[in-house]
């Protein structure tokens, strides 16, 4: 609320206080009064945010709006308010204006001030002002301009302009395009028929309405003006090559000079042979001729140039019969009574399909010829040579013929062709042999029984004509036995093959622990263990020692796993031969040895002892390292303080109250439970200890007549202290107590001036201290 305002109130609040107390005196012919006319409104800045843009360059000016308050308005920039727009200034009527220079948007805090009375009413805003870039027009269309061709129309284009101030005022060109084509500056259309080739850029211009200063927008082009093209020609020479019924054609490619492609290919007039196609688009005469003769047709190429040129030519093609089919199979294979018979008579020329027969005579008993294969085959049931005479035929129908014949013989006696058997090995599976035999009329059949039997552990199948099995132990050697077919002739014939077979030993067990890879030594009392590696053998093998013994303390070698074990109990060297058994009682042996040593003896580490302080306690502990057992400790030489025990033998503790200062040389031994020991020289100083020191440097005085009553202290010394007066004298009637220090008693005579006296403590070594001290007894 303004001062006006709260002001106009108050009277309004008096005068109708005041026209009540008239009423309430009777007065009643007082009416109210009328109140004041009320204040004005309060000020606010009508603009709105943000204020009009503006544009680099471009004249601004915009007046800001007030409400309220009493006019007139004082404008300004509020303080600490961010400054106009560069180029920009406010007038304190409100008016903005100026030329903006720089692209920016800030936003200032304006402030109004009213003219009210007494007090003026104050507003501010912030409001935001952009200032821009000046609008350019752009060339947005088209993306590229269309190729030309000398001495043809040019396709008509419209540039298109967009964006900056409508409407757009004028166009131009640089350079100027190639001689025959138009640009209109007025609305920016390319016509004409060009008169020159061309493949150069061009920077057209569009130029807007914008005021002061019209706009210009620039976009470049490459415009390609191509020469005329050559005229069209058909470069292809007629005939073109001959064709066969039935068989591919070509493909034959027809060729043309000039024109623009691309090129289109038809038939004008006339036709190909049947069977065969022109391609419209490549010029390609291809396929399969299906009829005999010659034919000839027009055929016609037409470019894509505008005007369209086009170009024909008269071709003929020849297309003949395929020659006959001939056979060219002239013999054929023998064949076996009772055995299967196939061969494929050959044949070249003609057309497909082929038809094949037999003319005359007769192929042997049990054997056909496909008539659609020419395939021989069967099984042949009598023996003997049979002459025939083979027609093949093809669909023109053109024919061939061939006198061929075939012998059918009594099949050879079977033969059993494996010549050898694979060596086999004790308790090892034997590889599965199957026995082969050619020859003899199928199926062979084998013998059940082989002569003599198969070494124990193998087995005979005579379906499968194959050995299998594992030999056993006790068959190993080398044996021969005899085995025996027959084929299905009637009689049979019979092939009979004695082989041999040797059955092995497998290798015998390996020892590969070897005196070149040592057994690793050991040390007494330390827990040893080592396996004995081997390899071979056959079964679980088990471990001996052979001859010589093991490290003592070792227990004997496990017979199942080759370790050998223990804590060894004393040092050496131990040789010793082990033996390993497979369960075919083959055997290995190796001579080995492991060295036993002693383990490192104790080793003393304290290397020195603190001093110690005489009738004071003393404690420390040797230590040591390394040992067997239980460490053992003495003193080798020398002795300890004066009063210090015996060294614990069991904790190398060494401890008691010394009685004697000095120093003390002595020899420490640790001796483990192998009698191995380490010296060490040691000494310990016994120090004396720090004599007593009276604290107390001054007393209370007394009053004669009344109990007194005051402690002398002391610190250090050993023992329990004596307290006693040296020099001078006590006040009569106060006393030392000798144990306690303590001066008392009752002072019986005030005397004429302090008494001055020494106290002395000594302590246990004997050690004294002296301390001079005065005592004034008062009335």
């Amino acid at each position: 609320m303004s001062a006006f305002q709260a002001f106009s109130d108050l009277r309004t609040i008096t005068f109708l206080f005041l026209a009540l107390i008239f009423s309430l005196n009777g007065c009643n012919d007082v009416s109210e009064a009328p109140a004041p006319p009320p204040g004005p409104a309060a000020l606010e800045i009508a603009s709105g945010s943000p204020l009009p843009n503006g544009s680099t360059g471009i004249r601004y000016s915009t007046t800001l709006a007030a409400s309220g308050g009493n006019p007139a308005y004082s404008w300004s920039l509020a303080a600490g308010s961010p400054a106009l727009p560069n180029g920009l200034s406010l007038s304190p009527t409100g008016v903005i204006s100026g030329t903006p220079t720089t692209i920016q948007t800030v936003t200032p805090k304006f402030q109004v001030v009213d003219s009210s009375a007494p007090t003026q009413q104050i507003a501010q805003k912030s409001l935001t002002i952009s200032i821009n870039a000046v609008p350019q027009p752009t060339i947005s269309a088209p993306a590229v301009l269309p190729n030309g061709i000398v001495g043809h129309a040019y396709p008509q284009t419209q540039l298109t302009a967009s964006g900056g101030t409508p409407p757009y005022t004028g166009w131009t060109v640089n350079p100027a395009l190639p001689g025959g084509l138009v640009f209109n500056t007025s609305t920016g259309t390319i016509s004409g028929t060009p008169t020159a080739t061309n493949n150069q850029s061009h920077t057209f211009t569009v130029t807007d309405s914008f005021s002061p200063t019209p706009q210009d927008g620039s976009r470049q082009y490459t415009l390609t003006i191509s020469p005329a093209p050559l005229p069209l020609t058909i470069t292809t020479n007629s005939p073109l090559s001959n064709g066969t019924v039935t068989v591919a054609y070509g493909p034959v490619q027809l060729a043309a000079t000039g024109g623009t492609p691309p090129l289109t290919w038809s038939i004008a007039s006339g036709s190909l042979p049947p069977g065969l196609q022109l391609n419209q688009n490549t010029g390609t005469i291809s396929g399969t001729p299906t009829t005999a003769g010659t034919s000839t047709a027009t055929i016609r190429v037409q470019d894509a140039g505008s005007p369209q040129q086009s170009a024909q030519k008269p071709f003929s093609i020849t297309v003949g019969l395929p020659g006959p089919p001939i056979i060219t199979t002239t013999s054929l294979p023998n064949g076996t009574f009772n055995n299967t018979y196939n061969q494929t008579l050959q044949v070249t020329g003609g057309v497909s399909p082929r038809t094949w027969g037999v003319t005359s005579g007769s192929l042997p008993p049990g054997l056909g010829l496909n008539a659609s294969t020419g395939v021989i085959s069967g099984t042949a049931t009598q023996t003997g040579t049979f002459s025939f005479t083979v027609q093949v035929t093809d669909v023109i129908p053109q024919s061939d013929s061939q006198s061929l014949s075939i012998t059918i013989t009594a099949p050879a006696p079977p033969q059993i062709t494996t010549s050898s058997l694979p060596n086999g090995t004790v308790t090892q599976t034997y590889p599965s042999t199957t026995l082969q035999a050619s020859g003899g009329t199928a199926p062979l059949v084998w013998d059940q029984v082989v002569q003599p039997a198969l070494p124990n552990g193998l087995s005979w199948s005579a379906a499968t004509h194959t050995i299998t099995g594992s030999p056993l132990n006790g068959s190993q050697g080398t044996t021969s036995h005899t085995f025996s077919v027959r084929d299905s002739t009637n009689p049979s014939q019979t092939a009979t093959r004695t082989l041999s077979i040797t059955i092995n030993l497998p290798s015998p067990p390996n020892i590969t622990t070897t005196s070149a890879s040592l057994l690793p030594n050991g040390v007494v009392t330390n827990a040893y263990s080592r396996t004995i590696q081997a390899s071979g053998g056959t079964g679980s093998l088990k471990w001996s020692i052979q001859s010589g013994s093991l490290p003592t303390g070792l227990n004997p070698i496990n017979e199942s796993t080759g370790v050998i074990s223990g804590t060894p109990s004393a040092p050496g060297t131990f040789n010793f031969t082990v033996r390993v058994t497979d369960t075919l009682n083959q055997t290995d042996d190796q001579p080995l040895s492991i060295v036993i040593g002693l383990p490192a003896p104790p080793n003393i580490t304290t290397a020195s002892l603190p001093n110690g302080t005489m009738l004071s306690a003393y404690n420390q502990t040797v230590q040591a390292t390394g040992g067997t057992g239980a460490i053992t400790w003495s003193i080798s030489t020398g002795s300890l303080p004066t009063g210090l025990n015996p060294i614990n033998p069991a904790t190398g503790l060494i401890s008691g109250t010394p009685l004697l200062a000095g120093t003390s040389n002595f020899t420490v031994r640790a001796t483990d439970t192998l009698n191995q020991f380490d010296d060490q020289p040691l000494s310990i100083t016994i120090d004396l200890p720090a004599p007593p020191n009276i604290t107390t440097t001054s007393l209370q005085n007394g009053i004669a007549g009344q109990i007194y009553s005051q402690q002398v202290q002391a610190h250090g010394g050993i023992g329990n202290l004596t307290w006693s007066i040296s020099a001078g004298a006590l006040p009569p009637g106060l006393d030392i107590d000798q144990t306690t220090g303590v001066i008392s008693g009752t002072p019986t005579d005030p005397g004429v001036g302090p008494f001055s006296f020494t106290v002395q403590v000594t302590d246990t070594v004997p050690q004294s201290d002296t301390q001079a001290l005065s005592i004034t007894i008062n009335p």
